[in-house]
């Protein structure tokens, strides 16, 4: 119930972001949203599934992760040893750079604060503390893409790989974001990954009987994890509504070209849902943006808030409604519940009995 009557009052404050006229009362509300969803992130104790490696790493250093992260651990526990207070300095971290990126890039920084939040955003805090810092360096990166100085750039996400390997991936990125691409093409590209979606096609499956040994097994492997429904389901129509507002209404290439990325992901990559999972996250980014920033257009507006509330409001229901979920997300505040591990290890054993239907319902970030 928390969970509804939070996002309740944050979309209520998205709406009035986008049709309200007090500018200083959108400030106070903007501000009023970070201090609340700082103090929910701060207080969370044992929510979700990541603090099962996370609560040790950090209180006795049994889990060994890259060197940024660690360096960052180690230097909180020097401050205090207090798993709370390591929760609410991470969160303080994101939420303090995403605040900067949200004004600086929407007119609307609160509406987009809601669509982030709804779309991962309170998955991605909760589970991907190490992830989540070197995608908040790329945001900060992003300028030195729009400037062209490639030094700071690669510095910015050589230094987030301190914290998630998954950050060499931005570094081409510099070379090929702010580009201006054919529409013609990327129109071409988009329906040929519409078709392979949808058709069901699997060619990874067939070239896998051309590989032999232990390559063909690990191969294997990534292709039988999980199940993904190829049909018109909810996350198609996510990247096809997406796909429709970048290709049309945004006219910032970086932002426009994330998006192509992300979507033709998840279009061509639904035979190694993991792969898809761990690239398409590190996109996910252009989702907030060129939602957020559909409603700088007047024209269609109305329509615009009612798309993007949709998305948000299935989001957070396709989330909270999963069996899974309901175990491992019920929250229960520190101040009203000690921290108690062996406990909620037993709940997070009971809760993995609904591994296999967890594609597609926000578990581990799936989509």
């Amino acid at each position: 119930m928390i969970y509804y009557i939070l996002f309740g009052i944050l979309f209520s404050f998205g709406i009035y972001d986008i049709f309200g006229r007090d500018k200083k009362l959108k400030k106070r509300l903007l501000n009023s949203a970070y201090v609340v969803v700082f103090l929910f992130l701060s207080f969370r104790g044992f929510l979700g599934w990541d603090w099962y490696f996370y609560y040790p790493s950090f209180m006795e250093g049994t889990y060994v992760y890259e060197k940024g992260y660690m360096l960052l651990s180690k230097a909180i526990g020097r401050i205090y040893k207090n798993y709370s207070f390591y929760q609410s300095v991470m969160a303080f971290i994101d939420l303090s750079v995403f605040y900067w990126f949200f004004k600086k890039y929407c007119k609307y920084p609160l509406m987009i604060f809601v669509i982030f939040l709804s779309i991962q955003g309170l998955q991605m805090e909760v589970e991907l503390l190490r992830n989540m810092k070197s995608i908040i360096l790329f945001l900060i990166s992003f300028q030195f893409i729009e400037k062209r100085e490639w030094l700071p750039y690669i510095l910015l996400n050589l230094f987030g790989a301190t914290f998630h390997m998954s950050s060499l991936i931005y570094l081409p990125m510099y070379f090929i974001l702010n580009f201006e691409y054919n529409k013609k093409v990327i129109v071409y590209l988009f329906l040929v990954g519409v078709v392979y979606y949808l058709s069901d096609i699997k060619i990874l499956t067939y070239l896998l009987d051309f590989l032999k040994g232990g390559l063909q097994e690990r191969v294997a492997g990534y292709l039988n994890y999980g199940s993904v429904s190829r049909g018109v389901n909810y996350f198609f129509i996510e990247r096809v509504e997406v796909f429709a507002f970048a290709y049309l209404y945004e006219r910032d290439n970086i932002i426009k070209n994330s998006a192509y990325i992300w979507c033709f992901i998840f279009l061509f990559m639904p035979e190694l849902p993991v792969l898809s999972m761990r690239i398409g996250i590190l996109f996910i980014y252009s989702s907030w943006l060129v939602l957020g920033r559909c409603f700088v257009r007047r024209e269609g507006r109305y329509m615009f808030t009612i798309v993007a509330l949709t998305l948000c409001i299935y989001r957070v229901y396709n989330n909270l409604s999963f069996e899974g979920n309901k175990i491992n997300y019920n929250y229960r505040p520190v101040f009203k519940e000690k921290l108690d591990y062996s406990k909620r290890e037993k709940e997070l054993i009971e809760s993995k009995k609904y591994l296999k239907e967890s594609l597609g319902k926000e578990l581990l970030i799936q989509y």
